[in-house]
């Protein structure tokens, strides 16, 4: 019986036996989504950790916590398999020049892996899809649906998550395009011309739907680099490096890649330059979006909680009735951002464990506290971004004049890029 209709038959049994049998049911209840949850592989393991992200106001922490728990150990694709894969995407001729190529994936997740390589004597990477994954992100999705749901009517939740599961199917379906990804790549290459940031060249030709070939960019990996413990110096260059990004794409642009793992990025100390990778989660915002959040950050960091108070309800992303407790919460929240571009706090250190954990308490009090407000979808991957690239500064112990940020925010021209 699978995992779904285990917990539904227990759920029955418990509610006819009533008093202390609930209880117990509600243990081997979460013990039993626990186990099949932990075992999400491919799309469905990549989904079920963005939506721990997404949804934790909706579902039980300690499913929240099994999700973000998830690791990728799917057995990556024999050489033999890889050859195999190309020859059939890209002709034998062109798998004749490609030398070089890696025994073993320089990197590998849950869509796809990384082979090294050579083309025409210039070194490339070269992702290739695994096969089958494209097909099955409606299937799989269906499945975290179900368990989802399950979950949230275990524990008493309300709420609807389907919502929030279909963006995320929407996100998938884009990164197993690598077409689109090209696409993204190349519109990359052509907003982006600070040659602070270097972006990958596409190899058209050898490049399908589930193929993409790039060229090889040297660089030292996030966390190896934060673990060599770099200067000030070089500490505050990089994490002006990511700010001015961040502002460039969510603000600037409309063009931003949401997905900030580390590992979708590379640094060149010696030439102080950030290597950017993986463009498949690229989303668009339009500019009116854009202006809303900058008028709204510039206002939170202004100390001008009130007014943003007002601004997110009037424009839907709390609802007006929620109680006097909820917006009081939020207003508190609003507060402690704004405490990040004051005089007095500068240059704000983002290893603020006092600061962060207030952070924390809070947002985690207002989601157990709303019972109207549902994620509003438009924002599911900007906030994604923003606590992804947050993290970043953070474990790095990047100190930041905000005040800087806060005028460079200000500044900054909105183009009509994003669609």
């Amino acid at each position: 019986m699978a995992s779904g209709a285990k917990v539904m038959v227990q759920e029955v049994a418990s509610q006819i036996a009533g008093g202390d049998n609930i209880l117990a049911t509600r243990l081997r209840q979460t013990q039993e989504l626990v186990s099949t949850i932990g075992q999400l592989k491919g799309a469905a393991m990549k989904a079920g950790q963005m939506l721990s992200m997404e949804a934790s106001d909706l579902l039980h922490p300690e499913i929240v916590k099994i999700l973000r728990q998830l690791q990728d150990d799917t057995a990556f694709m024999p050489i033999d398999q890889v050859r195999l894969i190309l020859s059939r995407q890209l002709g034998r001729e062109k798998l004749g020049y490609i030398e070089d190529l890696s025994f073993e994936p320089i990197a590998a997740a849950s869509i796809g892996q990384v082979h090294r390589a050579t083309i025409e004597g210039q070194p490339v990477a070269i992702k290739i899809q695994y096969p089958g994954v494209a097909k099955s992100i409606d299937s799989d999705l269906a499945v975290l649906k179900k368990l989802a749901g399950i979950a949230m009517k275990i524990y008493g939740k309300t709420g609807d998550v389907d919502p929030i599961v279909d963006e995320i199917a929407k996100s998938l379906k884009k990164e197993v395009d690598y077409r689109l990804e090209a696409t993204n790549i190349e519109l990359f290459r052509s907003l982006v011309t600070d040659p602070s940031y270097i972006i990958p060249q596409v190899f058209d030709k050898y490049s399908t739907d589930t193929v993409l070939t790039l060229s090889f960019e040297e660089g030292v990996k996030i966390n190896n680099w934060i673990a060599s413990q770099p200067a000030a110096a070089e500490v505050e260059h990089f994490a002006s490096l990511v700010l001015n990004l961040l502002i460039a794409e969510m603000v600037e642009y409309g063009v931003v890649q949401t997905d900030p793992n580390f590992a979708n990025f590379l640094y060149r100390p010696q030439d102080r330059k950030l290597v950017l990778l993986d463009f498949g989660a690229t989303n668009m915002y339009q500019v009116e979006l854009r202006e809303l959040l900058r008028t709204l950050t510039l206002a939170a960091f202004s100390g001008e909680a009130d007014l943003v108070l007002k601004e997110i309800i009037k424009a839907g992303y709390l609802h007006p009735n929620e109680s006097a407790e909820v917006m009081s919460q939020m207003k508190d929240l609003l507060a402690l951002i704004g405490q990040l571009a004051e005089e007095s706090a500068q240059p704000f250190p983002f290893r603020n464990d006092p600061w962060l954990n207030q952070i924390r308490t809070m947002g985690q009090s207002l989601a157990e506290s709303v019972e109207f407000t549902l994620p509003p979808k438009d924002l599911l991957f900007l906030g994604r971004k923003l606590g992804g690239m947050f993290h970043m500064l953070k474990d790095l112990n990047a100190k930041v004049d905000m005040i800087a940020v806060k005028q460079r925010l200000h500044s900054v021209s909105i183009k009509e890029t994003g669609k």
